[in-house]
Order: C-alpha cells, then sequence, then structure tokens
C-alpha cells in the first residue's frame, strides 16, 4: 500500500490537489497550475492518485504511471455522495480521498492510446452521419417551402436534390448547391472512415473473434474494441451486458420485486450499435427460414421463437442482450463462435 494519495480534481488550467496520508486523512490541499501538477507527479514520490473517470482522466493516468505512481480512475457518479454541503473543487478533491477507502467501489481501467485513437474514429464518424442528417432535413425543408416533397431515406438524396432544386428562385441555388456539395462530401468522408475501421478490424485478432458472431460486424466490433479497456475486469457476461444498459432496470423493496425496462445506463453509442447488430441478427434469422429452415443454428432457432412470442422491440433488445453475453465469452476465451 502507498504510503500517500493523490486525490486530483481535474481542469482544464487549474487543478485541486488534496493530499492524504496511509490512514486516508487529508495533510494537503494544493490549487495548482497545469505545468505545477505536472511538476508535482514527475517529482513527487510513488503514491496512488485518484482522479474521476472524465475527459483528460486517461491522459493524466497514463503520465502518471509513466511517472511510476499507481493509477485509479473512479465513475463521477460513485464520488459524488462523498461531497459535503456545497459542491467545491476542493470538496470534490476531498470526495476523491474518501471514495479512494471504500472498497466496494469499482474502479474505471485506463484506457491505452491505440483505443482511444480508435474511439476518437467512431466519434468523427458519429459526427459526420449527425451532420449529414441535419444537412439533408434542411435541404429537405428549404424544398419543402416550394413546394417540392421528397421522399424519405438518405439514399440517392444528393442526386434528388440537384433534381429538384432548380425549382428555388436563382438567387437561392447557389447557397443550396452549396449544402449539396457539403452532403456528398460528408458521405465520402463516412465511407473513408469505415474503410479505415475495416483495415484495423482486419489487423486485429479481438476483432476477428467478435465479428464471427452473427449481428457483429467492423462498426460493433471495433467500438467495442475501443470503449472496453478490459473485458475481463467484469466478472461475468450479465456485469458486461448490465455495463452496456440492456438489462432489466430493478426497484424492488422487501418480499415485492418490480423489474422494468432497461437500465439505459452506460454508453449510448455502444447501446446502439448493438442494437442495430441485433436488428441485422433477426433480419439474416428469418432470411435463412425463408430459405432453408434446415440450416437454422442454434442462436437463429432462438431469435425466431422470441420473435414469436414478444413484440419486435423487445425481441430486438433480447437479441442484443444476448450477443452482448457473446461479446463477453468470445473475447475472454479468444476463441470464435461456433454455430
Amino acid at each position: 500500500m502507498y504510503a500517500t494519495t493523490i486525490a486530483v480534481d481535474l481542469a482544464k488550467s487549474v487543478f485541486q490537489v488534496s493530499i492524504a496520508n496511509h490512514m486516508g486523512k487529508i495533510t494537503d490541499r494544493k490549487r495548482l497550475t497545469r505545468s505545477q501538477f505536472e511538476r508535482l507527479i514527475a517529482t513527487h514520490p510513488q503514491s496512488e492518485v485518484v482522479m474521476e473517470a472524465c475527459a483528460t482522466s486517461n491522459y493524466w493516468s497514463q503520465y502518471a504511471q509513466a511517472h511510476g505512481h499507481q493509477t485509479r480512475l473512479i465513475h463521477a457518479r460513485y464520488v459524488r455522495p462523498f461531497v459535503r454541503r456545497n459542491k467545491t473543487d476542493a470538496a470534490d478533491a476531498d470526495a476523491l480521498v474518501q471514495a479512494n477507502k471504500d472498497p466496494q467501489i469499482t474502479s474505471v481501467p485506463t484506457k491505452q492510446p491505440e483505443q482511444q485513437a480508435l474511439q476518437s474514429i467512431h466519434r468523427c464518424r458519429q459526427h459526420f452521419i449527425k451532420t449529414r442528417t441535419r444537412r439533408i432535413n434542411l435541404a429537405r425543408a428549404l424544398l419543402a417551402e416550394f413546394g417540392v416533397a421528397l421522399p424519405r431515406g438518405a439514399t440517392g438524396i444528393s442526386q434528388r436534390l440537384m433534381e429538384k432544386v432548380e425549382v428555388l428562385p436563382e438567387v437561392a441555388m447557389p447557397t443550396l448547391s452549396t449544402v449539396i456539395q457539403s452532403i456528398n462530401e460528408l458521405v465520402q468522408q463516412e465511407k473513408a472512415i469505415d474503410a479505415q475501421l475495416k483495415t484495423l478490424a482486419g489487423q486485429s485478432e479481438d476483432a476477428g473473434y467478435l465479428m464471427s458472431i452473427p449481428g457483429i460486424g467492423v462498426i460493433v466490433a471495433t467500438a467495442m474494441i475501443a470503449s472496453v479497456p478490459d473485458v475481463h475486469a467484469f466478472k461475468n457476461a450479465r456485469c458486461f451486458s448490465a455495463w452496456l444498459g440492456i438489462t432489466p432496470r430493478e426497484h424492488s423493496s422487501g418480499n415485492k420485486r418490480r423489474i422494468g425496462s432497461i437500465s439505459k445506463q452506460g454508453d449510448p453509442y455502444l447501446r446502439t450499435m448493438l442494437v442495430h447488430g441485433a436488428r441485422s441478427a433477426i433480419l439474416q434469422a428469418h432470411r435463412q427460414a425463408a430459405k432453408d429452415a434446415t440450416e437454422l443454428s442454434n442462436l437463429q432457432h432462438w431469435i425466431l421463437q422470441i420473435r414469436e412470442r414478444r413484440p419486435f422491440n423487445v425481441a430486438t433488445l433480447a437479441v442484443a442482450n444476448k450477443l452482448a453475453r457473446l461479446i463477453y465469452v468470445m473475447w475472454t476465451e479468444q476463441r470464435d463462435y461456433i454455430k
């Protein structure tokens, strides 16, 4: 056990630090600039550095580890109950010291730079898709003001927009043409990112294990690898699916047990991608059943049975939960899925 604990309330340029001894008693408090904080980490004897799992926490955790310190990241939700009275930077740093003494609080593993880079690619892809959707909606709305109603869907939308742009007054045509051009550029950028992710997935052994699961493709596999620092940190497959937020929320007391809808905790992007993968798995099962029911896998038999008993959205979440557990098993056991 380290003799000193350094609890840090991270910020962009002002860092509040609480230093505690091996008994957990705070012996010093400092308010440091960025350069002063870097110097403290570089020169202080080996200690345990505790931070909230937030923006820049992975960088500072890596920086502290490079200088011989042990680091621990704690979810902000678990730190908040230890904040007394008013919320200040000093109170947050003191709360980190108290939260660090609770053995039941699970730490957040530090991401490696490679995982951060892969996750940044996914964030850019998500941003391009959202921006493209906004631009398409903008163009649709402008044309609707002049009586042009385009069919739903983004497939071939640029060509359809160019065909209808002539109905606009001449003064507005250059601006709408610029919007259409930007839509085309975003589509090309998204395709370039998809190609890059496909290449990275082909170079990753873990991605190969995940992509062997029905419904799991390049996007879901690389998103999981980027967002999960250590899959072995989860006790079992159910803990992994609960972390993704696709297990039921429970509100029970006494002899009454109430199970509600899914908790929706964790990363919404991961959960969304997993649900898309579940829809794909359901579609594959229906197509295989129509083609040759004797060739259905055990998973596809289960999917079709769930689909018969439950509405589509409920069945989709059940399949997403199943896929999450399969991801955990294939990933931890380092093997391909056997149909």
